[in-house]
């Protein structure tokens, strides 16, 4: 009988490391599937730059990029603000538009120093000038993060289609949150993921020469969710102008959650949502940019030129 027992347990066991041994087998091959792909994409150690134009203009606008993009994102849009009077500079977030290796031990912290940086030297450029927050999908987020700290003084945030949350239209069976953090846990060997976001932008021109970084490490990934979970608290922290700009059949991001976020918002003023139903995730680079710049122009012309920042006592931002 203890004979049986002994050869039943060692069976288990044998069993056990046959299965552990084919889940890591099959996480190196995963790992070398990526890594080969990521050599034959040949991507450019340098990142893409940022850019500037009408440096003088008033106010200065600071335009943010979102996940896997770049100051490109803006490239129509821009413009279009220039033309209006104002200056406008996007930047360029650490960890974006470089290969993956290069992408390690990026974190919330890395942001904000760069929105922090950036913000800092259009301030010393004319101290008197006030500054806007432009943010796109991710780069919405960290706007909505950086207004929040006092010694930023922004005068206002434009948001277009913030990630408050992904959308979960892909995600069969769990969230896309909770598949993250299930995969983050199971994948041992594997740092870096391929990315299989859809090319939400309804413009044929835009759509044609539109890049995203498609090999992602999971850094990435754990600091966007660290972003959304540290102003999650703080939505009606914001007392200053607030317009927010979203696409309502959006596949990156969830739609409904940002019309919550923005009705949680209580103390932003003045505050308007717009819905631009015939646009995907990209609104900088759909083909109703010029309408959107003049609706940006006209919001932020007609909001009040001053702001009391929120109390340092009454926002109190996890650090990461």
């Amino acid at each position: 009988m203890s004979l049986s027992l002994h050869s039943g347990a060692t069976g288990i066991l044998v069993t056990l490391l046959v299965g552990i041994g084919l889940y890591l087998a099959g996480d190196a091959l995963y790992a070398l599937w990526i890594r080969r792909h990521v050599a034959a994409a040949d991507i450019p150690r340098l990142p893409p730059p940022p850019f500037t134009l009408n440096p003088a203009g008033q106010p200065a606008l600071l335009l943010i990029h979102g996940f896997a993009d770049g100051p490109s994102v803006f490239e129509r849009l821009a413009p279009c603000l220039a033309k209006a009077g104002m200056a406008t500079r996007a930047l360029h977030l650490s960890g974006s538009g470089v290969p993956p290796d290069d992408m390690a031990g990026t974190t919330l912290a890395h942001w904000r120093s760069d929105i922090d940086r950036e913000i800092a030297a259009l301030r010393a450029h004319d101290p008197s000038r006030p500054i806007w927050l432009v943010g796109h999908s991710l780069g919405g987020t960290l706007s909505f993060d950086a207004a929040l700290r006092p010694d930023n003084a922004i005068a206002g945030l434009v948001l277009l289609a913030p990630l408050i949350e992904p959308s979960n239209n892909r995600s069969p069976l769990l969230t896309s949150r909770q598949w993250f953090r299930l995969l983050d846990k199971l994948l041992i060997i594997s740092s870096v993921v391929e990315s299989r976001l859809p090319n939400d932008l309804h413009n044929p021109d835009a759509r044609a020469t539109y890049h995203t970084d498609q090999f992602i490490h999971r850094d990435i990934y754990r600091s966007l969710f660290a972003t959304i979970d540290a102003i999650r608290p703080h939505t009606a922290d914001w007392n200053g102008p607030l317009l927010v700009v979203l696409a309502p059949d959006d596949q990156i991001v969830d739609a409904a959650a940002t019309r919550q976020f923005f009705a949680a918002a209580t103390n932003a003023a003045p505050a308007e949502l717009v819905e631009q139903p015939d646009a995907g995730h990209v609104l900088p680079l759909e083909a109703r940019h010029p309408e959107l710049a003049e609706r940006i122009v006209h919001f932020i012309r007609r909001a009040p030129p001053a702001l009391t920042p929120p109390p340092a006592d009454r926002v109190q931002l996890p650090h990461d």
